[in-house]
């Protein structure tokens, strides 16, 4: 990594770069310690020009390069500087009125450093001229003209794993440090490092997620829980939108700059919501630094993937540019007799027609012709012990003929910006999805008194779905004495429109001992259902900021209504439901000067629920109400981010069976969900990158009248732990080669009812990657890598998610491949 990249180390990710020239330089380790010694900036009040004029800035506290990015992001103004001039730097940040002079002074205050503007609107960061440096010359100097973005859209890249800011948690672009609720991010950086090809594989090393909660046999869905519960999936902020049958969107992470983990309910800012969390999906958008990859990649399993990523400006001021994804990939899939194909291309466009508007096309083509196995093993010979021995970690519980899926998704949507003035901006979502969903699979239904004959059924579905989901905000900063606000208003819609086939029919049994896969088998009778929902949501969020104090206050009033019409027996059967609640949030932080910020927080969410009691009452929405404590720190010293949470989480209003109507259900069921969060990230050096976590989860079923009140929600381990680290060598004979490696830790689980618990595990994984421009001149931005996730190939059995139906994990998987940049 050329010493540009450690400037850009920990910059908030909606600064997007608009040109880069990289001039030669030494290491960063042969700069002299007089420069790069850490330096903390004083607090800074605003400086006073009587030639020019002043406006306001804010600036969060952090690293100092991350600060001078985000301070030429709202003057509009291009920055210059040799990033080893300001490695380890830190500042204290500023907030309040200022000259574009005045203010590059109170951020360099201390540092030994100052600015001069080399040209107008240019300016050169560089060594105060009494102190002592060897770094090259100013006219060799790297360029980083940054975009007019606020600090306040933290939706690009992140360099590293360390990320310092969220969209997530309060949808202002707030300091992680500030949220008063637990978020993890992971980066692209990250991402490619670990070769992560869905989502569940690229949260793996994340605190409080148990990935791949179906293992290896599920990769159409995203499939994982959150601190033990569901978990919505969310795509630029808005909702990804399911059905409740087959049609259920899922991205591929190839397309994505980074993800959030937002911990804990959030219904205050997302509406109706799982009691998980989110896990916001941000897209890869328009550059203005001009980018072109392409990559080829094979591996085990018939695993062959291309890809390409092309990106920059369409004219010369910047003012459009574009951006154009794309990935194909084929593979067996690790199930027996099965496939995985995907086609996806992703194209936008931003138009910037002054420094405070941006407008951004976003669409997407997603094709999934087939997707390897939706089923199951049974526990007898997976985890249970079997006359017959083990089962093969590929058993097929399907039909070679029967079996298929197709999934087309289809989008298009807008991102807006508009600053009205420096402390007021409006920002508009929105997007339309569509998904056609072709499913047919036989699927097993328990093993039979002899241990050999597994009792099968038949399903199908044909889904076809329609949704919109819009978003719509005002933002603004202002102060009432000595308390500073950061208010947030909104109003969004989710709308969804479905229609789908469904049938369940008898199958064939399968002799696990001498399967036979080509038997005749009868489509179901299909049904058609039409289901449609609205959303409406208005909210409101004042994250009030009093010396180190921040009080963050959330209100949100929610109407939702569904409809659902079945065409069954030549008649319709209908049914209408509709809901009203509020939720709300409440989150007191403080920020120590040394970067330690303890918080806790109450927030709430509920879920809509289909269907009435005994007496016909529709049921009430599931609620969900979430205590949390922690710690966070950011070191002033240097590239990291460490949290610490305690928290419990309780599920209400859950469904169970009615203790006076066993026919019908009634509200009485809770499950509460108890534990401690630990979680590491750091970019230590230039060169190495490292990311561990610890989650303790106790979750039961606390009220239940069908027998599982006291015990453990299946498939959720009550320890957890991970491990990754990856190292670039920079300098001698080896420089260029870099090598990555992680462990997984999944602690004992336990099947539904706990009807038996499985064993505890350990995965590893590795990588090396070689920079080839090191050998050749000419081979410059071309690299040849290999990936290997769960390195030791290890047997194992992800979940028993119900009693008689379970899933083997991923076994080894080896990609290699190559990428050329230019």
């Amino acid at each position: 990594m050329n010493a540009l990249a450690i400037v850009l180390r920990g910059v908030p990710a909606g600064i997007a770069l608009s040109s880069v020239a990289v001039a030669p330089t030494s290491h960063a380790a042969d700069a002299p310690s007089a420069v790069a010694t850490p330096t903390a900036a004083p607090a800074v009040a605003p400086m006073a020009s009587p030639t020019a004029p002043q406006t306001a800035f804010k600036v969060s506290p952090g690293p100092l390069g991350t600060a001078l990015a985000d301070f030429g992001s709202q003057a509009g103004v291009t920055v210059q500087l040799d990033s080893r001039l300001v490695e380890g730097m830190k500042t204290q940040g500023i907030d309040g009125s200022f000259t574009v002079r005045g203010g590059f002074a109170a951020l360099l205050a201390g540092t030994g450093l100052d600015v001069s503007e080399s040209s107008p609107g240019v300016f050169l960061v560089r060594s105060h001229p009494a102190v002592t440096s060897d770094a090259p010359d100013a006219t060799t100097l790297p360029v980083v003209n940054v975009s007019a973005q606020s600090e306040q859209n933290p939706y690009g890249p992140t360099a590293g794993y360390v990320a310092y800011t969220t969209s997530s948690a309060t949808k202002s672009g707030t300091s992680i440090l500030e949220a008063p609720q637990s978020v993890s991010v992971v980066t692209r950086d990250q991402m490619t490092e670990q070769n992560a090809q869905t989502l569940n594989a690229a949260v793996r090393y994340t605190s409080g997620v148990t990935a791949e909660t179906r293992g290896g046999v599920a990769t159409r869905y995203d499939l994982l829980t959150v601190r033990g519960f569901d978990a919505d999936a969310y795509w630029n902020g808005l909702k990804q939108i399911g059905n409740g049958m087959y049609a259920t969107p899922q991205l591929d992470p190839y397309l994505l700059d980074r993800i959030e983990v937002l911990k804990g309910p959030v219904s205050v800012l997302y509406g109706q919501a799982s009691a998980g969390g989110v896990l916001d999906q941000e897209s890869k958008l328009p550059t203005r630094a001009p980018l072109h990859e392409v990559g080829i990649e094979f591996g085990n399993y018939g695993h062959k993937q291309a890809t390409f990523d092309f990106s920059g400006p369409l004219d010369a001021d910047g003012r459009y540019l574009y951006r154009l994804t794309a990935l194909a990939r084929s593979e067996d899939g690790q199930v027996n007799t099965t496939r995985n194909e995907r086609i996806a291309i992703a194209p936008s466009f931003t138009w910037r027609p002054d420094s405070n508007t941006s407008l951004t096309l976003l669409a997407l083509y997603q094709r999934d012709p087939r997707s390897t196995s939706y089923g199951s093993v049974p526990p007898q010979g997976s985890t249970l012990p079997s006359p017959y021995g083990k089962l093969p970690s590929d058993f097929y519980d399907g039909d070679v003929n029967f079996e298929r899926f197709s999934r087309t998704q289809e989008s298009v949507g807008y991102k807006f910006e508009h600053k009205l003035d420096p402390n007021w901006t409006v920002r508009a979502n929105g997007r339309y999805y569509h998904i056609g969903n072709d499913y047919a699979s036989v699927y097993s239904n328990g093993l039979e008194a002899d241990n050999r004959t597994l009792d099968r059924a038949a399903i199908g579905s044909t889904d076809q779905m329609n949704t919109v989901a819009l978003d719509n905000q005002l933002e603004g900063r202002f102060s009432t004495g000595p308390v500073q606000h950061t208010v947030l208003t909104g109003f969004d819609y989710q709308h969804m429109a479905s229609s789908y086939l469904l049938g369940y029919g008898a199958a064939p049994s399968l002799d696990i001992l001498a399967p036979d896969y080509y038997q005749s088998i009868t489509d179901p009778a299909r049904t058609l259902t039409q289901v449609r929902s609205n959303q409406f949501g208005v909210y409101a969020q004042d994250q009030m900021r009093f010396d180190h104090v921040v009080l963050t206050l959330s209100g949100r009033e929610d109407w939702t209504h569904s409809s659902s019409l079945t065409h069954d027996s030549g008649s319709g059967t209908q049914s209408a439901q509709s809901a009203r609640a509020f939720t709300k949030r409440a989150g007191l932080t403080y920020v120590f000067d040394n970067g330690i910020a303890p918080y806790a927080s109450y927030t709430e969410s509920f879920t809509p629920q289909a269907g009435v009691d005994a007496t016909g009452k529709a049921f009430d929405p599931e609620r969900a109400r979430q205590y949390e404590i922690g710690i966070k720190y950011q070191p002033n010293n240097y590239d990291a981010m460490f949290t610490v949470a305690l928290f419990d989480l309780t599920r209400k209003n859950l469904l169970t069976t009615d203790a006076n109507n066993p026919n019908f259900q009634s509200q009485a069921g809770e499950a509460r969900s108890r534990g401690v969060e630990l979680e590491g990230k750091m970019s230590l050096t230039d060169s190495l990158n490292v990311t561990a976590s610890y989650t303790y989860l106790d979750t039961k079923y606390t009220k239940d009248n069908s027998g599982l009140q006291g015990q453990y929600l299946p498939s959720v381990p009550q320890n957890q732990a991970s491990l990754w680290a990856y190292y670039t060598e920079r300098r001698g004979p080896l420089a260029g080669l870099s090598a990555g490696a992680g462990v997984r830790y999944t602690g004992q689980t336990y099947a539904y009812d706990d009807a038996y618990r499985l064993s505890s595990f350990l995965l590893v994984d590795a990588t090396l990657r070689y920079d080839l421009g090191h050998l050749a001149p000419r081979l410059k931005g071309s690299e040849i890598y290999v990936n290997a996730q769960n390195l030791l190939n290890k047997r194992y059995v992800a979940s028993c998610y119900y009693s008689t139906w379970c899933a083997f994990g991923y076994g080894r998987q080896v990609f290699a491949g190559a990428n050329y940049r230019w």
